[in-house]
């Protein structure tokens, strides 16, 4: 199979789905992957209790990339989804283009067909808080153990190696520019560098297994919204760019497991939101912590409107009530206040209620 053709492919069928979770759009999806993995590879290619697609593209086991996509979107219900084209960009047409992260599964389909050799995992729920991913790190800790750096092309616009998302610091320094250096120099349009801005994807779930973890810029922009665009001139030149880069070659120096917390902002609700840049001393990070935990725990018990609020605050100081309505609140269960407990154990208050933005965010 050609793998411009492949790329092709499942770029168009990601974008021509709607596909929330677990519904009979990632099913299908999911299955129409599992269709066209190269057939030398299908008895390597399996699915985990999660849905989880995995395809074992390594040589004898010796290789220690992992990539990771996700199958599922933001959109609320299965239908067909319109989209226009562009001679640059293909453009959302009335809903989420999917982008995030149909992009990052053509990407990975591309990159398996032309014989990069390294284990590919299509994940299910990441838009649900990551359900795959955690359920992967909870299930296959010897798996996981097995890779060196673990890759998302879930980021948006087009020059991003993320340094920090979710739980603090992801990949080294040396790892990100080393990665950047390399596509860089397989394109000279390319201006990729690190980046310390990432809220959360999939790959945020192994910082403590795998050393070197990132998410690297797609080409999508206004993501979650009616507005998602995907930059296909880029797109096609990172496809091209991925399948020259030494991935087994690049520097492993991050310590998995050890908390290091980076000084950073979030980007993407209006023009910056974020606190990151607010400055508290010890005893005023511990009461803004407890305040936290009564938020999660009236969450629990059906009262979420304090811990909506302190989102809101986080993100938008400006005005809270505006981030407030774009949270859907149904999405909060206890799933998702187990994993926010979790967090707040050993990452800053501002980055719990921002990754719980990302995860609650939506669109009216």
């Amino acid at each position: 199979m050609k793998t411009k053709s492949i790329l092709y492919k499942t770029l168009t069928r990601a974008l021509s789905i709607a596909r929330p979770h677990n519904t009979t759009a990632t099913a299908y999806f999911t299955q129409w992957l599992e269709d066209h993995v190269p057939k030398h590879l299908a008895d390597k290619t399996w699915r985990d209790v999660a849905g989880n697609l995995h395809v074992d593209a390594r040589s004898l086991g010796t290789h220690k990339t992992l990539f990771v996509a996700h199958v599922d979107t933001v959109h609320k219900e299965v239908a067909p989804n319109k989209f226009t084209k562009t001679a640059t960009h293909w453009i959302a047409d009335g809903a989420p283009l999917g982008a995030d992260d149909g992009a990052g599964c053509a990407m990975l389909m591309h990159m398996m067909c032309a014989g990069v050799p390294a284990y590919y995992v299509f994940t299910q729920g990441e838009e649900k808080g990551g359900i795959g991913a955690a359920h992967l790190f909870e299930q296959y800790p010897q798996l996981l153990s097995e890779f060196d750096r673990a890759i998302a092309f879930d980021r948006r616009a087009n020059d991003s190696i993320i340094t920090d998302q979710a739980y603090g610091r992801c990949c080294s320094d040396s790892f990100a520019q080393h990665l950047s250096d390399e596509l860089n120099l397989a394109d000279e349009t390319f201006f990729y560098s690190p980046d310390p801005s990432g809220v959360y994807t999939d790959t945020a779930e192994f910082v403590t297994v795998i050393p070197e973890c990132t998410n690297i810029s797609v080409g999508y922009d206004r993501e979650h919204s009616n507005e998602e665009s995907l930059d296909i001139l880029h797109f096609y030149a990172l496809s091209k760019a991925v399948l020259k880069v030494k991935w087994d070659q690049l520097p492993t120096e991050r310590e998995p497991g050890v908390y290091e917390q980076e000084s950073r902002y979030y980007a993407g609700f209006g023009n910056v939101y974020g606190t990151g840049m607010w400055q508290y001393d010890t005893q005023d990070e511990e009461e803004y912590r407890e305040m936290l935990y009564e938020a999660l725990y009236d969450a629990e018990f059906g009262k979420p409107h304090e811990l909506l609020y302190m989102i809101g605050e986080a993100v938008y100081p400006e005005d809270p009530e505006m981030a407030i309505k774009h949270m859907d609140r149904r999405l909060i269960d206890h799933k998702l206040i187990d994993r926010a407990m979790y967090m707040a154990k050993s990452v800053d208050v501002d980055t719990v209620l921002c990754t719980l933005f990302e995860m609650l965010h939506t669109t009216h």
